[in-house]
């Protein structure tokens, strides 16, 4: 490190050091701060196929902060007043307290020593629900600690049914992995069927990272993300918080925190560091596979120049458009934009050609149409991600981050920058290939685009 640590700074510097109104990681339910990522849209899904298919019960892990309690707010904002939702948080809770949690949830005003049947109370109003065309939904936060106890009265409310055979009470289970543990108990057999829908949740790769990142800044008003926090950091942030984004939260708080109270226009990397050292994260630099600061970069990855040097290489020279090309375990290439198109896939005729599984003989094109590049999905099975948004067509500006399947490409021309504006007829795609079906679905994904259509030839 070359500064010295001193006093850590207060977290409220994070954001009044460089004049905005916003804290840009703090933990906020603001619209404008979601960061729509493919596998928290996923879940979003899979939890709206839970409710409105047959299926009574729902599975969704992940690791603490990755995200759950907020997917279960923007849940409950979605949903109508057919809907009667109670979402409880288990913290070890006696049965008698669970269902008491349960029934307040739902409008009950009952006193901690009321003897009345809670079962009874709860199997009558959801029958009465069911009865009236609602249904109940009962959301169960860390899951994983639920005490036997308190799985047979979870059992108890699953069994509930409609008309002899419907399920009267629709059930989401979330927790850490290790709720997969506890559902596989011979306890839980009564509950769960072979076939019970599970999702798990994960955390954020290294470019979700950065568009995260780069997502939560300007949603505070920050105009310029990348003169704030580079992306050249974004490795270093990804390796220390894992990917999640409660860790990334915390790690760029504390960063922007010590630049502001250093009098720093931007997160440099000894500010960064100065930020790890603080939080205790100094051991995740040495994992295998990560360069410590300082190190001679060139050298370290055997001669080729890593994505941070590549990058600015190609802004000293910025003259014509270009693809930078990184994936892990292979080397960094840049591929000129000289041609009228380009194809990209995993075909031998590809002119981009990524050699994964998760990309199709033919992914993607790039046409050259008056002086723009336009990037067109050829219909791929996974999809193209353009600054983690899934998208169809756009055309593109600069310093756009393209993940084709784990290749991720960053598109550099300064004049896109200037000379492109929006895209009025930009498709962005929600499909979710492989997504188990909804009921009377005839087609396994789902397709929410929107742009206009040109009729000028």
């Amino acid at each position: 490190m070359t500064e010295t640590l001193g006093a850590s700074p207060s977290s409220d510097d994070s954001g009044r050091g460089f004049g905005l109104a916003l804290e840009p990681f703090a933990d906020t339910a603001e619209e404008a701060f979601f960061f729509p990522a493919d596998q928290h849209l996923r879940a979003l899904e899979f939890m709206g196929h839970t409710l409105w298919t047959r299926g009574r019960l729902g599975v969704v892990t992940a690791e603490h902060g990755c995200g759950k309690s907020y997917l279960i707010r923007r849940l409950l904002k979605s949903v109508d007043e057919r809907v009667i939702a109670a979402a409880v948080q288990h913290e070890h809770n006696g049965p008698r307290e669970f269902l008491l949690d349960i029934l307040r949830q739902f409008g009950f005003t009952l006193d901690d020593d009321d003897k009345s049947d809670r079962r009874r109370l709860l199997e009558r109003f959801i029958a009465h629900h069911a009865g009236n065309g609602r249904l109940c939904l009962l959301i169960v936060e860390n899951a994983q600690s639920m005490h036997p106890s308190v799985l047979e009265e979870l059992r108890f409310l699953a069994a509930l049914k409609v008309d002899g055979s419907r399920a009267a009470l629709k059930i989401l289970l979330l927790g850490q992995p290790s709720l997969n543990l506890v559902l596989g108990s011979p306890r839980m057999a009564e509950l769960l069927d072979p076939n019970v829908s599970r999702f798990s949740l994960g955390p954020l790769s290294e470019d979700q990272t950065a568009a995260y990142v780069a997502h939560r800044l300007r949603a505070a008003g920050v105009p310029d993300a990348d003169a704030l926090m580079p992306h050249t950091l974004m490795p270093r942030i990804h390796v220390c918080s894992g990917g999640v984004p409660a860790h990334i939260n915390r790690l760029c708080e504390r960063s922007l925190a010590w630049a502001a109270r250093q009098g720093q226009t931007q997160v440099t990397e000894a500010v960064l560091d100065s930020a790890i050292e603080e939080l205790g994260w100094q051991h995740r630099l040495r994992l295998p596979g990560v360069r410590a600061a300082g190190t001679d970069e060139a050298e370290a990855s055997g001669g080729t120049l890593p994505v941070s040097e590549a990058w600015a290489g190609a802004a000293r020279t910025a003259s014509e458009a270009k693809l930078l090309i990184t994936m892990q375990g292979v080397p960094g290439r840049e591929v000129a934009l000289g041609a009228d198109r380009l194809l990209v896939g995993r075909g031998e005729d590809a002119d981009v050609r990524i050699d994964s599984v998760f990309v199709s003989r033919y992914h993607a094109l790039i046409v050259r149409d008056k002086e723009q590049d336009l990037l067109l999905d050829l219909g791929s099975t996974n999809g193209l991600l353009v600054n983690s948004r899934r998208i169809l067509r756009r055309v593109l500006r600069h310093r756009d981050l393209i993940q084709v399947g784990p290749a991720r490409v960053i598109y550099h021309n300064e004049k896109a920058s200037a000379e492109v504006g929006l895209d009025p007829g930009e498709t962005v795609c929600f499909a979710r290939p492989g997504f188990p079906l909804a009921a009377g679905e005839d087609c396994d994904t789902s397709l929410l685009a929107f742009g206009r259509l040109d009729t000028s030839g």
